[in-house]
């Protein structure tokens, strides 16, 4: 890890202008590629050169994905049982593995600790629909420790804890599949995967709970760190991102939205209270789907820090791109590999690097194509002088370092690029960019079950 933080450190360095990240600073293994300077940082940019209200979608073909939206959306609550094998859910409690923090390893006994309080034994022991009521990480395994590949000192340089699946929004139906033994922890199933969250974060719901919040009208949040009042911890108020989709009730006097949300009970169990948002938090879902909407959403996001699986609160790559289009009703799974093969997919694989730009900038529809690699995804935004622009949220390039051909030129933040950020590099690992590793042009248009 020293070897890889002074390669960062050095790399930085040789990345010319230093551009701030959207918190404002820049550590100093963090860099600049130059396609951060030489693409525009503002999507309205791309959006304004292909026509800002031009829509991606006909209304009846957006009205369709919405409606699939919902359905998934709410699926936890349509079932019975978990589709989790126990199996499957016991595969990690076998074999400790990673460091916990700095180069402290995981032992065979804290790992055993935590498989016997996991009770898998008697997995699946519930089947009670829930929701969660704030922002809550979705964990593989029953703790708040980290899991992490390689000893890490400090994990803002390396935001890769390997328990971390996702942050969950509030509001987000579950099915309860399982309780530790403690009670501290829910093995639930939700719409985009299974996994441990923490009991304090979720409550159960009954039928008349369920037939209240499916209103069939709802509202996206368009803004990041919205103050949801009375809804986080001990009744202070929480805060919620753009993913976060909640039922409409109508509009407030100052032209805001009124929302319904869930808080828990004095019982225990779910129940809704009703809240008010300031103007611009939220639409009405589905927004239209047009490049200059999806850009204002977009540069929310814009320069915002890394973090995988939702980890700090930040967004991966396959996070930023599903999120960016829940506002809109196009459901995204939650991985980069099964977000590359939604809809109408065109294959780049055995193409040259001109071939490739060629077919994305022939083929891609600006602010509806996602251009996919094995553990990547980025939304084609555009050409820009003659060249496809990308917007993802990037970790970084990997370089060779003083014989290490691991090392990262890292970027760690949401960026417009070239498909060939970081071209300019000259220890890159094996002189190859992401244009070597592109596979897949998918447009999102015509997208089914």
């Amino acid at each position: 890890m020293a070897l890889l933080l002074f390669s960062l450190l050095w790399l930085a360095g040789c990345g010319g202008k230093r551009m701030p990240t959207r918190e404002g600073d820049l550590p100093r293994w963090m860099g600049t590629v130059a396609d951060q300077r030489q693409f525009p940082q503002d999507l309205n940019v791309y959006a304004t050169a292909v026509g800002p209200d031009k829509p991606l979608l006909d209304a009846s073909e957006q009205a369709a994905q919405d409606a699939r939206f919902n359905r998934i959306f709410f699926g936890p609550w349509e079932m019975r049982k978990t589709s989790m094998r126990k199996r499957d859910v016991a595969a990690i409690f076998h074999k400790a593995r990673g460091f916990r923090h700095g180069s402290v390893r995981w032992t065979q006994e804290e790992w055993d600790r935590l498989g016997r309080n996991a009770n898998l034994r008697a997995f699946p022991s519930r089947g009670q629909a829930a929701i969660t009521l704030r922002n809550t990480d979705l964990r593989e395994m029953p703790t708040h420790e980290s899991r992490f590949a390689e000893p890490t000192p400090d994990p803002k340089a390396n935001p890769f804890d390997y328990f971390q699946y996702a942050l969950l929004p509030p509001g987000t139906p579950l099915l309860i599949a399982h309780t530790s033994r403690d009670g501290r922890w829910h093995f639930v199933e939700c719409p985009v995967a299974g996994g441990w969250v923490d009991a304090q974060d979720v409550a159960p719901v009954d039928e008349s709970f369920r037939q209240a919040y499916r209103t069939g009208r709802y509202a996206a949040l368009l803004r990041d760190k919205v103050r949801l009042p009375g809804t986080g911890r001990k009744r202070g108020d929480s805060q919620a991102n753009i993913g976060t989709i909640l039922p409409l009730a109508g509009e407030n006097a100052d032209g805001g939205l009124r929302v319904l949300v869930p808080v828990r009970s004095s019982g225990g169990m779910a129940q809704i209270a009703e809240i008010d948002l300031a103007a611009g938090d939220a639409r009405p879902k589905p927004l239209p789907l047009t490049p200059g909407n999806v850009a204002r959403v977009g540069n929310v996001m814009m320069g915002q820090r890394y973090g995988w699986g939702g980890m700090f609160g930040e967004r991966d790559c396959s996070a930023l791109t599903r999120e960016l289009f829940t506002p809109f009703g196009l459901w995204l799974p939650r991985n980069s590999g099964a977000q590359a093969r939604m809809g109408v997919v065109q294959s780049l694989e055995g193409l040259s690097f001109k071939e490739k730009e060629s077919v994305i900038l022939r083929s891609g529809v600006p602010f509806l194509s996602l251009v996919g690699m094995r553990g990547h995804i980025v939304l084609y935004v555009g050409r820009y002088k003659n060249r496809p622009a990308i917007f993802h949220n990037v970790w970084g390039v990997r370089t060779i370092e003083e014989g290490n051909d691991d090392a990262r030129f890292v970027i760690g933040r949401a960026v417009v690029t070239s498909i060939t950020p970081g071209a300019e590099l000259k220890n890159l690992y094996r002189a190859t960019t992401f244009a070597d590793r592109l596979r897949t042009l998918s447009t999102l248009s015509g997208a089914r079950p």
